[in-house]
Formats: C-alpha cells, structure tokens, sequence
C-alpha cells in the first residue's frame, strides 16, 4: 500500500511537470520559462509509475494461505468457565434465590399490582366464607391467552379468598424489560377491553392482589396453567384448565364437597 501511494504520487509529480514542460513560456501563471525534464529522467518516472499488477495479486495469494494456517488459541479457562456458568445458573434456579427475586419484585410492585404487598397477610387471614384452614390458589401464567388472563382478573377483583399466584414475569425481572412488562399488564388489566388509552382519558384498570411466588409451585408441583388449587389442610384437591373461574370451583367441589366452597361459589355467581 505504501509502495502503491508513492508510485501514484510520483506519476503525478511526472504528469504535473510534464505539463509545465509543454506550456514553456506560455505559461500564465509565470513570466519565466519551466525547463523540461531530462528524456532519460521522464523515462524512468514513467516506468517507476507502472503498478506492478502481478505482484499485488501474489502478495493477495500469499496473504490467503497464510490466513488459512492461523488458529486461534484454545481457551485455557474454558472447563472452569463452563463450571462457574452452570453453578450460577443453578443458583438462579433454586427456589429460595426465586423467592427471593419474587419478594424483590413485590416489594417495588407498580401501580398494576399495588395490593401485592398484602398478600402475605391477605393469604393468611381468615376470609369469613372459608375455614381458617382452607386456601384457594389460581396458578397463571403470561403464557395463557390474554382474554382468558383478563378474564380471571374481572373475577377476582375483590375476592381476597382466592389467591392468584405467578412464578414470574413477562420479560423477566429486569429494568431493561419494564416496557415490555407494563405494556403486557396494561393490555390484560384493562376493565374495558375496547378502551383506547389516552394522557386525557387512561383506561381504568383492575387492581387485583397477584402475588410472584414461584416457591408455591414448587410446593404444589404445578407445571401446566392454569391451575386450582384447593388445600383444606387435611387433603389438597386440584385441577387444570382454561375453563373459567367458577368452572374449576366447581369442579374441584364435586370432590371435596366443602360447604364453604360451595357458598364461595354461590358468592361469586350472584356478585356477576
């Protein structure tokens, strides 16, 4: 490259007194006359100006096959470096440092989920209908179709004695997911699915008390969404499936055949 840059610039300095050479003492710029290079001297400019085409291409060649021959050092700290990654990704796992992101999260909840810090006494707390020793949880998902989300938001706003339990978040925890996050829950709140929010008219929202508690589904072994969950303290009934609120009650019912579910049932039927 530097070999090409100098040849160029010497033809250019050749091509440039080459002109002054011919203009002679018609030159405007100057009342004195430019000598002429030498023949012999414009000769060998002339030559040393000639890329030498073939040499470029063989350099080129050369360069090729020595890059096929280059390897990259092997990774010295890559066993170590794979063992750190799977330690940590199994410390991320375990249930108490997700219960411990879960508490986090419900710590700094925004305005979508603003009871979420009363969940743990809510869960606690004799709710009248139910037995001191009776718990119902609704195990959901981001995963569930977004109209069958909202729907089981319409049914428990205002029921306390069921508790809506997720494992995570849409997007996950992170602030760099709080768009993704808010826009997910602002769209599954929403009272009024035909709502078009504006700064002077926000959609009014649901405000239920959803707790992130992946600790729970561990206990109860959930793995698919969603599911009821009835635990009476003697015997735990549950039920999957995308069937309504009321449906699962029911259908848990028909075998634990609670009288306080079913008036729990009965509540919840004359409220809609």
């Amino acid at each position: 490259m530097r070999r090409q840059i100098f040849i160029i610039m010497l033809a250019g300095l050749v091509v440039g007194l080459s002109a002054f050479a011919v203009l002679g003492d018609e030159c405007p710029c100057s009342d004195k006359t430019v000598p002429a290079l030498p023949p012999a001297l414009l000769e060998k400019a002339r030559e040393l100006a000639e890329i030498d085409d073939e040499a470029t291409r063989k350099a080129m060649d050369t360069a090729r096959e020595l890059a096929k021959t280059m390897t990259i050092p092997e990774n010295i700290h890559k066993e170590a470096g794979i063992k750190a990654a799977e330690k940590s990704n199994s410390d991320f796992r375990k249930p108490g440092f997700q219960q411990k992101i879960a508490d986090e999260f419900n710590r700094q909840a925004d305005l979508f989920i603003p009871e979420s810090r009363r969940n743990k006494q809510k869960e606690q707390e004799t709710k009248g209908i139910l037995a001191e020793n009776e718990k119902v949880f609704l195990f959901l998902s981001s995963s569930i179709p977004e109209a069958s989300f909202q729907g089981y938001m319409l049914y428990l706003e205002g029921v306390p004695e069921i508790l809506p339990v997720m494992k995570g978040m849409v997007g996950g925890l992170g602030k760099e997911n709080k768009e993704e996050r808010v826009q997910w829950w602002s769209k599954v709140l929403k009272k009024d699915t035909t709502c078009k929010k504006t700064p002077e008219e926000p959609c009014e929202l649901i405000k239920p008390a959803i707790s992130i508690k992946p600790a729970l589904f561990n206990q109860y072994s959930i793995t698919e969404v969603p599911t009821l969950i009835y635990d009476r303290g003697d015997e735990i009934f549950q039920i999957q499936g995308d069937v309504g609120l009321v449906t699962l009650l029911e259908k848990v019912n028909q075998e634990a055949k609670s009288p306080g579910l079913t008036a729990f049932i009965t509540k919840i039927r004359g409220s809609r």
